[in-house]
């Protein structure tokens, strides 16, 4: 047996000077442990830059500072079939979660607002969180994880999910800043549009899209990957000079590269030039892309714009960047 010996008798500044050489996992558990504890560990001002919420067959929060972080699993599906559980987050109960292999009791009964709380004191985070849903979240009620989340800044909504419950998510959790929902749950094409209008920081979108579908976005950033033909994106360039998606700034799409259209197709009719290699290398920097080939237009109003396209397999990566 490894020795051990009584932390909490130690004077404080001992006791602190051991707690500041524990990882962000130690620190955490050790925050659990009693109300001294505790108020230390928020003495500390650890401050964590983002929390991001999982939930699939239980629930994992993902805390991260600039030099650290860990996860804490909780709500656990202690069924290994496909059925679940049904779990109710809002009483109280004595969970647990696993360090190094060793399944840690909480003394007091936390229910998931109060950990949410807990983690969101001790580390110093007021800011919205990041949540997915993702493979068997349905075990959990959707208004139950409002009410305890509040307000999200990312949500992701994994294609496994299934559609009733995706809509309900979306219903919910109606106003993030930045939205990841893998496949389209609504039968009715109007409905999805509901979600394009929305004015998101970004949007992304894995699934088929209409040039209508495009003109519709009015998030700032937007990541489509299903790849599209060269004539549609086209039009939706020639759409975008005469003053469509006003604000739009980044456009991340993939265009079908297999057919024998001629290359020239998604810029026919529209003016455009090179840009200089100097420029070309300075705008693949700050963006972090690749791009073999860049040409920049304007819209009616003067506006600039980019095209930066790569060659990826059968498809064409192009990047439309808008200068404000």
């Amino acid at each position: 047996m490894k020795p051990t010996f009584q932390l909490l008798r130690l004077p404080e500044n001992a006791i602190v000077h051991v707690l500041q050489n524990m990882n962000l996992k130690q620190i955490f558990i050790i925050s659990l442990v009693s109300s001294k504890t505790k108020s230390l560990v928020t003495s500390f001002g650890i401050k964590a830059r983002d929390v991001h919420i999982g939930i699939s067959r239980r629930i994992r929060i993902n805390v991260y500072t600039t030099k650290s972080h860990f996860t804490l699993s909780i709500y656990n599906d202690p069924n290994d079939k496909n059925e679940l559980f049904y779990a109710d987050i809002t009483p109280p109960i004595t969970d647990y979660f696993k360090y190094q292999s060793r399944r840690i009791q909480t003394t007091t009964p936390f229910n998931f607002s109060d950990w949410m709380k807990h983690i969101q004191l001790v580390f110093c985070y007021s800011q919205p969180l990041d949540l997915g849903f993702y493979q068997y979240c349905e075990r959990f009620e959707v208004q139950s994880l409002k009410d305890a989340i509040g307000n999200v800044d990312v949500l992701s909504v994994a294609g496994q999910v299934t559609d009733v419950y995706k809509k309900e998510v979306l219903k919910c959790f109606n106003a993030p800043n930045e939205l990841f929902l893998e496949r389209n749950p609504f039968d009715e094409v109007c409905e999805i549009q509901k979600i394009y209008i929305q004015n998101y920081k970004m949007i992304a979108f894995p699934g088929v899209y209409s040039l209508d579908d495009m003109l519709l976005v009015n998030s700032e950033k937007v990541r489509f990957t299903k790849p599209i033909s060269q004539k549609q994106f086209n039009q939706f360039l020639k759409h975008w000079i005469r003053g469509s998606n006003p604000r739009l700034q980044y456009m991340f799409l993939s265009i079908d590269n297999t057919d024998s259209v001629s290359s020239e197709e998604p810029l026919k009719g529209i003016d455009c030039f090179d840009v200089a290699e100097e420029d070309q290398q300075e705008i693949c920097r700050k963006y972090r892309i690749k791009s073999y080939y860049m040409v920049a237009i304007r819209r009616k109003d003067g506006t600039p714009a980019v095209i930066a396209a790569e060659d990826f397999l059968n498809v064409l990566c192009v990047r439309f960047i808008v200068f404000y």
